[in-house]
């Protein structure tokens, strides 16, 4: 499995813009004054303008190279700060066998970088920028009714990793660990990891491997196309 497209849903279309293109130096494939469109890596990310009336709070990982934490760190700290807990500013994932460093954006979406030490490939540089962003390795879909969209997922052989149970009340990595990307699926007001930031139902778009179609609204309801 591949996360090839993903569409967010935000209030300020400029602001993200400015932060995502400006500061953070994604190179911008389609813009209008509704939405716009980056490159990360093969993955595509598009920003959409959604009535601010509207909540909305998303969780997305980059996948890195894997020899350029370090590096990407340092890059982070300079462009945006990175978020930290307990006076911790990484984490190592004994299960995804990965490195994972966290930063908001303008409107609160936590994005990642992370390096998975058996998956991700190595890069000859040896500084970090966001060129070298592989694709999309982690995007968030929240609901309350979690057994109803797994269901539906399971399907379309988007299953837990190592065919775990899926958990109720906590965070289910969904996809193969072989592929590097995972869709994770938690419920509600689940606090995320690295944050103060509760886990909210939003209106999102994923397309895996340019084949399936995931669609969110606002109200939790999933539907799925084939493309």
């Amino acid at each position: 499995m591949k996360i090839t497209k993903v569409k967010l849903y935000v209030h300020d279309v400029q602001k993200m813009q400015q932060f995502y293109v400006d500061l953070l130096g994604f190179a911008l494939l389609e813009r209008t004054a509704d939405h716009f469109t980056i490159a990360m890596g093969e993955s595509r990310m598009t920003f959409e303008k959604l009535s601010s009336k509207i909540p909305k709070q998303y969780h997305f990982a980059l996948n890195i190279p894997s020899n350029l934490f370090q590096q990407a760190k340092i890059w982070a700290k300079e462009h945006v700060g990175l978020v930290d807990s307990e006076g911790q500013d990484d984490v190592y994932f004994e299960f995804l066998k990965a490195y994972s460093c966290y930063f908001y954006d303008p409107e609160g979406n936590i994005v990642e970088f992370i390096a998975r030490q058996e998956i991700n490939p190595k890069h000859a540089d040896v500084n970090f920028s966001v060129e070298q962003v592989l694709h999309i390795g982690e995007i968030n879909l929240t609901s309350d009714d979690i057994p109803t969209i797994a269901e539906k997922l399971t399907k379309f052989t988007i299953k837990p990793m190592a065919n775990k149970e899926i958990q109720l009340d906590g965070l289910n990595f969904l996809g193969n660990y072989e592929d590097g990307a995972n869709i994770l699926l938690g419920p509600s007001e689940r606090l995320w990891y690295f944050s103060d930031k509760k886990a909210v139902i939003s209106p999102i778009c994923i397309e895996i491997d340019e084949a399936l179609q995931l669609n969110m609204d606002e109200k939790g309801q999933l539907t799925l196309i084939q493309l």
